[in-house]
This record gives structure tokens, sequence and C-alpha cells, in this order.
């Protein structure tokens, strides 16, 4: 991990002069939101202002991370920050190089934006009481932070054709809206052992669909391979030409569910 924070912070300096350059307008919009989502930044309505995201691990930090966040905030003289439904924090109204530097200081600290927006996995959220919900069929906290985990070691890599959210719940009552992601997994047990249900495809925004459902339940140790193939069938299938259109949910829609369900079921 010491090796990517070098990475994620020698990427800064060409960043910082990308957003000065949009600031006095020798880059377009477009150009720099193309840029700058990928980096977890977003220019603010007006053009002046910017915001920043924390991918905070299916929402979870220590009371240090949490601290540097609130100093962070403060630095900036911000009285409030945002929680998003993916579980990150953003920082709102804050100049440009304000984002750089706390982008800076919030890699030294173990708190990572990279591939917080953009054509990026996004954080991956989970179930709001997984690890006390009395009915949960087992806590998915550490499934979860392991797909983090595998994204965040690969983020400088994907060339999807927009973003990917994966969910994991941890009961039926699916408090992570597994069964409207890209990706889901829905934790059950049977005859005494942990399983997923395993849910691809779905997702909110225009046109919501819920997710396509494997008919054969997957052991936890069978999770990163369900990542990996979601994410090659998403980088082969996917829309590049319609950005209205790339979302995985689109595929299903042209390929239809049987033909979508035998792609998946094929070898890695």
């Amino acid at each position: 991990m010491n090796n990517l924070k070098e990475v994620f912070i020698n990427e800064i300096p060409a960043f910082r002069e990308l957003g000065h350059k949009f600031l006095n307008k020798e880059v377009s919009t477009g150009d720099f939101k193309s840029a700058s989502g990928g980096m977890g930044v977003y220019a603010q309505r007006g053009g002046l202002d910017f915001m920043i995201r924390f991918r905070i691990p299916s929402g979870i930090m220590n009371m240090n991370e949490f601290k540097k966040v609130y100093e962070l905030a403060k630095k900036q003289n911000l009285d409030k920050v945002h929680l998003t439904t993916r579980q990150a924090i953003q920082l709102h109204s804050i100049s440009i190089d304000a984002v750089c530097d706390t982008m800076e200081e919030a890699i030294k600290n173990d708190i990572f934006t990279r591939g917080g927006g953009g054509n990026f996995p996004r954080n991956v959220s989970i179930s709001p009481l997984a690890g006390v919900d009395v009915e949960e069929a087992f806590d998915v906290t550490p499934y979860a932070l392991e797909v983090n985990n595998h994204f965040m070691s690969k983020i400088t890599t994907y060339k999807l054709p927009r973003k990917l959210k994966v969910s994991f719940s941890s009961s039926e009552k699916d408090y992570g809206n597994s069964t409207i992601a890209d990706l889901g997994f829905l934790a059950i047990k049977k005859d005494n052992k942990e399983y997923f249900k395993v849910y691809i495809g779905g997702g909110l925004g225009k046109n919501p669909e819920k997710s396509v459902e494997f008919d054969s339940l997957i052991n936890p140790n069978e999770i990163l391979y369900h990542v990996e193939a979601i994410t090659n069938l998403f980088i082969a299938e996917g829309d590049y030409t319609n950005r209205n259109k790339a979302r995985t949910r689109y595929i299903v829609d042209r390929m239809g569910e049987e033909a979508f369900y035998l792609y998946n079921h094929l070898p890695l």
C-alpha cells in the first residue's frame, strides 16, 4: 500500500496544474471532469469551487481517521461534511489548491480519494447494521473490506465504460441494496454454513432495474472471482460510445436475461 500511496501523491502536481488550467478556461468542463472524477473531485456549479470525496471503505473508519477528516474540514473552515449513499465522505466548496493539499494530507493518513468518481469501481457499500443486526445471517464486513482492498490495489489500471457499484447485505431484508447493484452479495446460512446469493446487472438512476439472480449459492472464498467476472464482462460488453447506456443493466437489456446469465457462467 505504501507504493500505491506514493503513486497517488505523485499524481497530485499534474492534477493541480490541470485544475488551474480549468479555472483559466484553458481546459473545457468536460475534459476536466473526465480527469477529475478519477481523482474523486468534481467542480461545483459555477466552476470556481470544488468537492472532494473520501473513499471510506464501506463507511468504516477508526477514530484517528475520523479525527483526520474532521481536522481537514476545519482547516477549510467548513461547518459540515456530506455523507454519501455509498458511505463515503465529501467536503464541498473548497479551492483547487485546497483540494490538492487536502488530498495529499489524506493520502498520508491512509484516506484515499482515487477512483471516488469517474469510470471506476466505487466504494463498496454494506448493510449499515452489518455486524450488529440481530436478524443477519452473518457479518459481511470483512468480505466487503476485502473487495475494497482489491479495487484499490488496481484502481489506476481500470478502463471501464462507466462506474461499477458493488454492495453487500447481511440479511434477506437487503439493507445494503445488493439486489439493485451492478454486483450484489446477500448473506444467507444454509445447513449452518455461510453462503452468498449473487445478483448482477442491476442499478438505480435512469431506467432502474433489479439485478439478475444466480441460481446457485457461492462460498465466501469465491467472491473475488465474481468481482473479476463482472469487471471483465463490463469491459468486454459495456457501451463505450453512449454514456447514457454505459451501465451493466443495459447489457442485460441488450443480451436478454438468459444470455446474460449464461455469459456469466462461462469460466474465467
